[in-house]
């Protein structure tokens, strides 16, 4: 019975031992797999001997071999900014704009020349006034040096007027050149077909007749003109000159009457018959007030929106059109009417103060008379001639009515303009005038202030004393005149130019500030000058490469291609004792400021170990390779990064010859992990 106890024992013992073996392989099995799926994986390569053709890499930043700054000496308002940064110019594109002519330093100075100017004024007065009753000709001088004053103070002109007064005729003349060049467009779409192009040289064949004959009846006007008779002659000239005059007012109303009258009409209820008569009150009442409501109706005709063209525009525009015509056809008629009045008056006058005479001259006159009325009828079978002519060209011209309206009112617009660049003419002819009379005043002044100090200089003490006070403020004058001369000089335009062509680089400069003087408001590259890279490198890769060169650009992919040419070998000013700059000249479309990269090639050479440069890494402490090393294990080969310290001797675009590793060795190239020297790692499997 115990035998059997003990029996069992053993094997129950016997089985936990067994199983528990079985558990702790079964276990060390799966806690090695797992391990290893946790690791790393890494891929190798071998490394090898063969040969390199290396190449020296670096990069820089482009730079143009000549810039130009844009430097102003004195402090102005920046009214505009017309580039930013990578803008091209040419030669006179407008950069900036600025604000008043005179500088802040030119406002200054000239402040402090008219105080002294005063203040010496006032000297010279104060001692001529203590002398006036001793010395007549002390009292003449000043008397003639307060009035050299007063005609300066009336004509008081500056720079800045003159100039503004320029800018405003220039600003107008370029609007009124647009306006021209637009109406000689809207005129060539017009001249596109052939009709219009014949009914224009119509016109024109027509224009020149009726000019010819003007110029005819002018002469003969002015030979009727020559005749001179006595007394009763001259009457008798004055009653013809008058009948003429009043035929011609006569005529010209019945043309603008017929020219004009169904326009009146249009307003309705006034029913103007088709010949001229003098318009009532009554009939003036009705079309001025027929004037008010259609002009109302123009104002309050809803704007048309900025991008449309629909009823509103179309209900606007004819409102417009249909003013502008009825005012001015009444304006013409009434005119014509006025002007037939007076013309009968001076006629009845003449008659009245008549005196009968008779003669040849009275004969030649009557001759003289009769060529230009023939002249005159002519002139009306020519004129008639070329209002229909005119009619046809409008008819034609009228196929596009949108032309014809734009051309409406641009040559509206150009006749207001043109009206404008004269009158800005004269006020610049009248600014320049004062600005003459102004200068002659000074140097007037300048003489009698002159005059009056030698006047006042003499053997008397206190004249000496006052002879010389005048003299040093003088000398003031003259050191404050030349300082504003000099900032009169160097002052510009408020536009400023470029005066190269080139790449904007930089702008230094912001709308609505001033600027520094001395200070480049802007930089131009001025690429026709070409642009550089400089590469720092070694002394010893310097020695591989000369003069002349050629580089590759390795991450410049837009554009076109850029040549990269070795023009310069230097020393390094940040390292010159080992290191060398390499200036590249460029060729190509770049701009400064682009950073590329390059690479020139050496010569090549065999080396006993090359590595893929992915196997290559760098930290403080320079480059280093993780090279695969193995050990065995009762459950497989374990397999750990080993840093091994090298040294690059060449390189080219995947490989690298260095020193530190042997032959057959085996070097990670890429890792699905982050790798740190002595980490445990797992193979790629090969499939």
């Amino acid at each position: 019975m115990e035998v059997k106890e003990k029996s069992k024992k053993r094997e129950l013992i016997k089985t936990i031992a067994i199983i528990f073996l079985a558990v702790l392989l079964v276990l060390t099995f799966f806690s090695q797999t797992i391990m290893n799926r946790s690791l790393p994986e890494v891929a190798t390569q071998l490394v090898t001997s063969g040969t390199i053709n290396a190449k020296i890499r670096g990069s820089g930043t482009v730079s143009a071999n000549e810039s130009y700054e844009v430097i102003l000496d004195q402090t102005r308002e920046i009214r505009s900014v017309c580039v930013k940064v990578g803008d091209k110019v040419e030669q006179g594109d407008l950069l900036f704009v600025l604000g008043d002519v005179e500088s802040q330093e030119l406002k200054e100075a000239q402040e402090s020349l008219s105080k002294q100017q005063i203040e010496y004024q006032k000297q010279i007065l104060s001692y001529s006034k203590d002398y006036a009753t001793e010395d007549l000709s002390v009292k003449n001088l000043r008397e003639d040096l307060q009035k050299a004053l007063a005609a300066r103070d009336a004509n008081l002109v500056t720079e800045t007027d003159i100039s503004y007064a320029k800018g405003d005729l220039a600003a107008a003349q370029t609007q009124l050149s647009q306006l021209t060049r637009m109406i000689e467009e809207l005129k060539a779409i017009q001249a596109e077909s052939e009709e219009y192009t014949e009914a224009q040289t119509k016109v024109k064949e027509l224009e020149g007749k009726a000019e010819t004959l003007n110029t005819t009846i002018e002469t003969k006007r002015k030979e009727l003109n020559d005749v001179t008779a006595d007394d009763a002659l001259s009457a008798d000239r004055k009653i013809e000159d008058a009948r003429r005059a009043l035929e011609e007012a006569q005529t010209n109303w019945a043309g603008d009457w017929a020219a004009n009258v169904d326009v009146l009409n249009s307003l309705g209820e006034l029913n103007l018959p088709a010949t001229p008569r003098a318009l009532s009150s009554y009939e003036q009442v009705q079309i001025e007030g027929k004037l008010g409501e259609l002009q109302r109706a123009e104002w309050n005709t809803p704007a048309p929106s900025p991008d449309g063209d629909g009823d509103g525009k179309a209900m606007r525009q004819s409102n417009a059109y249909g003013y502008d015509r009825c005012l001015a056809a009444y304006n013409t008629l009434l005119a014509d009417q006025k002007d037939v009045a007076d013309k009968q008056q001076a006629y009845q006058r003449a008659l009245q103060d008549k005196d009968a005479s008779a003669g040849t001259v009275a004969e030649k006159r009557q001759a003289i008379q009769r060529e230009i009325d023939a002249a005159q009828s002519e002139l009306a079978g020519v004129q008639q001639q070329l209002r229909d002519a005119r009619q046809r060209l409008e008819a034609l011209a009228g196929a596009n009515s949108q032309v014809k309206e734009q051309l409406r009112l641009y040559e509206a617009g150009q006749r207001e303009q043109t009206a404008a660049v004269e009158e800005l003419k004269t006020k610049l002819e009248e600014l320049q005038a004062k600005q003459k009379d102004y200068e002659a005043a000074l140097t007037e002044i300048a003489a009698k202030e002159r005059a009056l100090e030698e006047a006042l200089s003499g053997k008397d003490i206190d004249k000496q004393l006052n002879n010389l006070n005048l003299e040093a403020m003088r000398l003031e004058i003259s050191r404050l005149q030349a300082l504003v001369d000099k900032y009169q000089k160097d002052a510009v335009d408020t536009e400023i130019p470029s005066k190269v062509s080139g790449i904007i680089s930089a702008v230094n400069v912001t709308a609505g500030k001033e600027n520094k003087p001395g200070e480049a408001m802007a930089v131009i590259d001025v690429i026709d000058r070409g642009y550089t890279i400089k590469i720092s490198v070694t002394a010893e890769q310097a020695k591989q490469v000369k003069v002349g060169d050629t580089a590759e650009v390795t991450n410049f992919y837009w554009g076109s291609d850029i040549t990269a040419t070795l023009e310069q070998i230097t020393p390094d000013p940040a390292n010159p004792g080992q290191n060398k700059l390499l200036v590249f000249r460029l060729t190509g479309e770049i701009d400064a400021g682009t950073n590329i990269s390059l690479s020139i090639g050496q010569r090549s050479s065999t080396f006993n170990t090359i590595v893929p440069k992915s196997a290559l890494r760098q930290d403080t402490n320079g480059s280093f390779v993780l090279v695969i090393t193995s050990r065995n294990t009762p459950l497989g080969n374990r397999y750990t990064a080993t840093r091994v310290d090298v040294q690059v001797l060449a390189e080219d675009d995947t490989s690298a010859a260095v020193t530190g590793v042997a032959e057959n060795d085996y070097v990670i190239t890429t890792s699905s992990k982050p790798l740190a020297p002595g980490t445990q790692v797992r193979m790629v499997e090969n499939p």
